[in-house]
């Protein structure tokens, strides 16, 4: 792990037979010290987008390991954080990819992550997906840890209802949260399917079981 300023760390992260190299915050302390009392009371918002997640680790795996599926395919993710699980999908070739986030700083560091690791650059969108402005429905939207929330769970089923293409899925991977139960039972209800595998996830000296799950529209 080296550093080039104060502010960075390049982090060598293997996944598998793939190895990417990733630019993190030095001090997300310091980076949630910036955090106005005005703009947190606005939407709580904080720098979620700047840790590297369990999820994102099971999340990126799996595509790497299921490539096929992504080759060819229109491609949306939501929440992409720092790039990781956006550089596995970029690996796997896709026809068209839209990386999307709340932050444009989270953008703006995973745009340096393709650079640093030579990928193809996606089509970078600020976006909050309770409100998405975008154009065509997609075969396949990826996303990590966004149930973590309840006041989330219906925007996302309504982006689902009306992105995802008819024979496409989703990808989406949870930490296995209690409030999460409540979005998956909503979901069912709202005419998805659903099956989900474990993935065993070591961070700082802790396993972490991470589920990923495949979402498709009832038929």
């Amino acid at each position: 792990m080296k550093s080039i300023s104060p502010d960075l760390i390049l982090t060598d992260i293997p996944l598998g037979k793939s190895r990417f190299k990733l630019w993190r915050i030095k001090n997300l302390d310091d980076l949630v010290d910036q955090v106005s009392d005005d703009l947190f009371n606005e939407d709580e918002r904080l720098p979620y987008w700047a840790e590297l997640w369990p999820s994102s680790f099971a999340l990126a795996d799996y595509i790497l390991n299921h490539a096929p599926e992504i080759r060819g395919k229109r491609v949306l993710e939501l929440g992409c954080g720092l790039g990781l699980t956006a550089m596995a999908v970029a690996r796997c070739a896709p026809a068209e990819f839209i990386a999307t986030d709340y932050e444009s700083a989270a953008l703006r560091l995973a745009a340096k992550n393709f650079e640093e690791n030579g990928l193809p650059q996606p089509q970078w969108r600020e976006m909050d997906w309770r409100h998405p402005d975008l154009v065509g429905t997609f075969d396949l939207l990826v996303a990590s840890d966004v149930a973590y929330e309840q006041r989330f769970f219906e925007p996302l089923i309504r982006l689902f209802q009306k992105y995802l293409a008819p024979e496409g899925r989703v990808l989406l991977a949870e930490p296995n949260r209690s409030v999460a139960r409540g979005f998956f039972g909503k979901l069912a209800l709202s005419g998805f399917n659903f099956e989900q595998k474990d993935f065993p996830v070591i961070q700082d000296g802790h396993k972490i079981t991470v589920s990923v799950y495949r979402i498709i529209k009832e038929k």
